[in-house]
């Protein structure tokens, strides 16, 4: 606890348009005192214009931005950098949370300890049982895992494949761990996978600041995907790579904190 408490936390949010998610979203955060668990808020707007300054100001959170939109990976390089915290909570602006103020500084906490002695190098916040919109995870899962002929001639045609879906089982059993040896149980109940089991996610994200910079972000810009979001590099698509699998960093899953709202 005392590497704990020497990093400093901060909590990030990445926000584009959609302005009324985003509101809903902070009044989440408000009622549960989020704010209060952290060092440093930050908000960063891809596309600056004065309803997105009236909003930050209606909220008295402090923000930067460019009036242009810098995609995925440019607005995510922004807020990190603009930020000062050793460790940061990654958000965007259409995740509210869905848990209680309790089970959110449970969580946040262990998430911190995890990351301060390098347990892990990446831990999630999306929701388990309730993921939101566009919840891929399970289904790609359940793909290669569910009781069918189907998915063992999967397993048969593409392991390795199969094997980066491991993970994902987190988000289909309740207790995965005794399902897969590869997902392990940690004392404060938190699990903790290979990121040869799991591929690499943007959303509800706790990371260290430098690592994500230095780490994360100057892979996917050195190593562009041919596949953007329009037009533009989203991390996900770069980082999900051979490098990914074998960088020999760990991802952390606890219930989860936040939900995927429907556009």
């Amino acid at each position: 606890m005392t590497e704990t408490r020497r990093l400093t936390f901060g909590i990030g949010m990445l926000c584009y348009g959609r302005y009324d998610t985003f509101r809903a979203a902070l009044d989440t955060y408000k009622d549960a005192g989020l704010f209060d668990l952290a060092d440093e808020v930050q908000i960063a707007f891809n596309g600056l214009d004065d309803d997105a300054r009236a909003l930050a100001e209606a909220y008295d959170l402090p923000f930067i931005g460019t009036e242009e939109n810098s995609g995925i990976l440019g607005g995510f390089k922004m807020l990190a950098e603009g930020m000062k915290s050793n460790i940061v909570l990654l958000l965007e602006n259409d995740l509210p949370l869905i848990e209680s103020a309790k089970e959110a500084r449970r969580q946040i906490e262990n998430a911190k300890a995890a990351l301060a002695s390098d347990a892990v190098n990446v831990f999630r916040f999306r929701h388990r049982i309730h993921p939101g919109y566009r919840d891929q995870a399970s289904w790609k899962f359940l793909r290669y895992y569910r009781p069918s002929l189907m998915a063992q001639i999967r397993r048969l045609l593409r392991p390795g494949k199969a094997e980066k879906m491991i993970g994902n089982s987190i988000y289909v059993y309740t207790e995965p761990d005794k399902v897969f040896d590869d997902v392990e149980r940690m004392p404060e109940g938190w699990f903790r996978i290979s990121a040869r089991h799991i591929t690499w996610s943007n959303q509800s994200i706790m990371i260290k600041r430098r690592f994500f910079l230095d780490e994360i972000l100057a892979y996917a810009e050195a190593n562009p995907s041919n596949r953007t979001v329009n037009g533009f590099p989203d991390v996900e698509k770069e980082l999900n790579s051979p490098h990914w699998r074998k960088s020999g960093w760990y991802v952390g899953a606890d219930l989860g904190l936040f939900t995927h709202a429907e556009p």
